[in-house]
């Protein structure tokens, strides 16, 4: 096992990296247009990724409402954005979002979108579980996105918007399967919770497209809370070749303004539409696109038929 993560590491660390993101000569591209006139949802903007991209958005004129749970660090955000020099209105809204009945919630508050950046997730060492009895990693990083997004589409909040799906690297390591999403205490290996998630968000972005401008990208490997708590000897080993939070919200920002086609079955990496498998054992799918939609309806409508 530990054989086989040194040789992904080792294999996927030049691209991953800042080393990446400096030799395909991205501090050198254009952010891109205003954003002027443009309203944005991030979620899981608190820290690291998300935090980055709802400044980012801002100060390129976008009005951003940035959703986490922390009421503190939520402050200390909008604090931050209304102090940039330039931007737009800069708004919260505190929930819970590994709760469908917060995601729908949510999505009932809000009005039209330009954008919607999925950014939360989690990945848990231990097996545990939401009020509402889904494994945390599995209603954090897909159903709660899945019921948002949903939901926005069907009041037509999302009308000529742009999703973007923020994956993993991860995502190379499972294939599209249902058995791995959320997983029993006695299957549960956090890790691989984590990348059949990821893989699953590659799926929603294929089948929303057909409804909107639809992207599941990664951001390679970036130092942030997250990564330090999951990953502690990615800061001991390799901390200072780490992206930046901005270096991994930059495709994201890039997709949700550029809007490139949609690459069926691709991820979007550094601006590029990648291929989404490297291993065999992830080529051939044991569960459909509609297999997954279908297990997330069903998950959703169990929490919609006991409210």
């Amino acid at each position: 096992m530990a054989s086989k993560a040194l040789t992904f590491y080792a294999r996927f660390a030049p691209s991953f990296t800042r080393i990446g993101y400096l030799a395909r000569g991205l501090p050198l591209r254009s952010g891109g247009k205003s954003l002027a006139g443009q309203s944005w949802l991030v979620t899981g903007a608190t820290g690291g990724i998300g935090r980055a991209l709802a400044l980012s958005a801002a100060r390129r004129g976008a009005r951003v409402i940035a959703v986490g749970r922390n009421a503190e660090k939520l402050k200390a955000l909008a604090d931050e954005g209304r102090r940039q020099k330039e931007g737009g209105p800069f708004e919260t809204i505190e929930r819970d979002l590994s709760l469908v009945a917060d995601n729908l919630s949510l999505a009932e508050e809000v009005g039209p979108l330009d954008a919607l950046i999925n950014n939360v997730g989690n990945l848990p060492s231990e097996h545990r579980l939401t009020p509402e009895g889904f494994e945390q990693s599995y209603a954090t990083s897909l159903l709660g996105q899945f019921a948002l997004t949903e939901a926005l589409l069907q009041q037509g909040k999302l009308d000529g918007a742009a999703v973007v799906n923020m994956a993993s690297g991860g995502m190379y390591n499972a294939p599209l399967d249902n058995s791995l999403l959320d997983l029993p205490p006695d299957r549960y290996n956090g890790f691989l919770a984590y990348a059949a998630n990821k893989r699953a968000q590659l799926a929603l972005a294929d089948h929303w497209a057909a409804r909107v401008d639809a992207y599941t990208m990664h951001p390679g490997w970036v130092a942030t809370q997250g990564v330090s708590d999951a990953l502690p000897w990615m800061d001991r080993w390799i901390g200072p070749l780490l992206r930046s939070p901005a270096q991994g919200a930059d495709t994201a920002l890039w997709l949700a303004s550029k809007r490139p086609k949609h690459a069926q079955g691709r991820i979007w990496f550094d601006r590029g539409a990648r291929k989404a498998h490297h291993y065999d054992l992830t080529r051939n799918p044991r569960s459909s696109v509609e297999d997954v939609v279908a297990k997330l309806r069903a998950d959703v409508a169990k929490v919609e038929n006991q409210s």
